[in-house]
């Protein structure tokens, strides 16, 4: 903990003994213990208050703020629909090589690999792989793994027990509300509880003709060009999403790079995906910005993603004809990770 106490110290100073203290005070020696070895989480002001008087200190001289070293980790944002699809397609062997290449990269660089997908698909459908993802890696031994799932983008963060709203409700959504949920009664269809930077609006039985009406009818309603409706018709579920278009997953990975490196020590970020569009511009728009955070930054493309114009070196290629091309690219990361006298990192 970063609070740490003193109490071992000032007993001295003053001749106290576990006993005498905890009798003066009037707490149990257990209790007392626990304080002094600062096996605690929270005290009570009035007992801080009663050892203070008994001692002859402020409260200052019993507790002391020690920084504590950052947990060192790094981020592995990986496309959604693409890759994460690659990963599950390729079947148990092809998923046991991912989670063994990311063991190798752990153990090598002393950091743990959090991993966050980012997705435009929707909420439903995020949760189901991420919830599936989740098992498999808890299964192998290995359940912090995936992290979280970022849907929409950038509107929220979900976990295995909850969802973080990351960018507030768009104001011009959120005026339509009542008209926005009428629409969706008329189909069937129910806003979700979780308000975040647009609505997702799921539908019990519906048709694709009918869920396609729908959403043209929330668009033409808002009536802004900024603001878009995208359905979703699948086996995890059919929804339609009310949504600013200007989300986008840069966004999402720079977002989420700045929140981990206040809370982790982060030695680089790797960043993965198989649509050259849209996924290569989670690395390309970021990698200036987050070499200004004092970060580098790595895409790997397990997958085809046609001619690559530039010839960054830390843009890693997998072989994409084959679905352990995510493990492939890892690996090929891994190699070249150096480690410095001082523990730090180079790739």
């Amino acid at each position: 903990m970063a609070i740490i106490t003193k109490l071992d110290e000032l007993m001295k100073k003053r001749g106290y003994t576990l006993g005498r203290l905890s009798e003066e005070v009037g707490i149990t020696p257990c209790n007392l213990s626990n304080i002094k070895n600062g096996n605690i989480s929270a005290i009570r002001f009035s007992t801080l208050e009663e050892i203070c008087k008994v001692l002859e200190c402020q409260p200052g001289d019993l507790l002391k703020y020690e920084e504590m070293d950052k947990k060192r980790v790094i981020p592995l944002f990986l496309d959604y629909s693409g890759t994460t699809d690659l990963l599950l397609k390729g079947g148990a062997e092809n998923v046991k090589k991912f989670f063994d290449s990311i063991i190798d990269i752990q153990k090598k660089s002393k950091c743990e690999v959090q991993t966050i997908m980012v997705t435009g698909s929707s909420c439903e459908s995020a949760r189901s792989k991420h919830k599936l993802l989740c098992e498999l890696a808890e299964n192998y031994g290995m359940p912090n793994l995936f992290k979280g799932v970022v849907s929409e983008y950038c509107g929220f963060i979900g976990t295995k027990n909850k969802s973080e709203k990351l960018l507030t409700l768009d104001t011009r959504i959120l005026d339509k509300r009542s008209e926005i949920e009428e629409i969706a009664n008329q189909y069937g269809g129910k806003i979700s509880k979780e308000v975040t930077s647009m609505y997702n609006i799921v539908f019990d039985k519906i048709s694709r003709t009918d869920l396609a009406e729908a959403s043209e009818k929330i668009e033409k309603l808002i009536g802004d060009e900024e603001i878009e409706t995208v359905t979703y018709y699948d086996a995890y579920g059919k929804e339609c999403d009310v949504k600013p278009k200007k989300h986008s997953k840069s966004e999402a990975v720079l977002m989420l790079t700045k929140k981990l490196n206040e809370k982790y020590s982060i030695p680089f970020v790797i960043i993965g995906g198989d649509s050259q569009d849209e996924d290569l511009k989670m690395y390309t728009k970021n990698k200036e910005k987050i070499s200004k955070m004092g970060l580098s930054s790595v895409f790997i493309a397990p997958s085809n993603i046609g001619e690559i114009s530039s010839h960054d070196e830390n843009i890693i290629i997998g072989d994409w004809e084959n679905s352990d091309g995510i493990a492939q690219c890892i690996n090929k990361l891994n190699s070249r990770i150096k480690v410095r006298e001082d523990g730090g990192l180079d790739i």
